[in-house]
């Protein structure tokens, strides 16, 4: 099943195929990334124009993971704190995207739901939020320029 509007996804996403990712694996962990892949699992995986997020992990593990893409380069951040250019979790995230980016939530879709939603409502769900993660407080009141995944600088249409 394919994503939703995903005319908005970047093409070097969507060019991106299994035996790029081997590729890429091979050079950066010896294929361990493939193994761990096959034995994890990739919770709330977000594609959104040339980036895709995700929780990656099994049972002991989970770190959340960033990726972006720039043409062919590939930067990455991952909470392992394995201090490599790309861990095998961000592989495996890549991998989760080539094998199941059905299931990657297009972010893109979830802004053009939220746009339609009146003020009162808004206003609603961002009380929850904060009720139930008092943190989040400082992105709704943040003066300084947010991360990719917080907001995005780009007016939405």
């Amino acid at each position: 099943m394919p994503l939703e509007n995903d005319a908005t996804i970047a093409a070097e996403l969507k060019s991106l195929g299994y035996r790029n990712i081997a590729a890429f694996d091979e050079e950066a962990t010896g294929g361990e990334a493939w193994a761990y892949y096959e034995n994890s699992q990739i919770e709330n995986a977000v594609v959104y124009r040339n980036k895709i997020s995700g929780r990656v992990g099994n049972f002991f593990e989970k770190y959340d993971v960033r990726l972006t893409l720039h043409g062919q380069e590939i930067s990455s951040t991952c909470t392992c704190g394995s201090g490599q250019h790309i861990c095998r979790h961000a592989i495996t995230l890549l991998y989760g995207w080539v094998n199941d980016a059905a299931d990657f939530v297009n972010l893109e879709d979830v802004l053009i739901d939220i746009a339609k939603l009146d003020k009162a409502h808004l206003l609603n769900i961002v009380a929850n939020i904060i009720q139930q993660q008092p943190h989040m407080a400082d992105i709704f009141l943040a003066r300084k320029k947010l991360d990719w995944d917080e907001i995005d600088p780009e007016p939405f249409p």
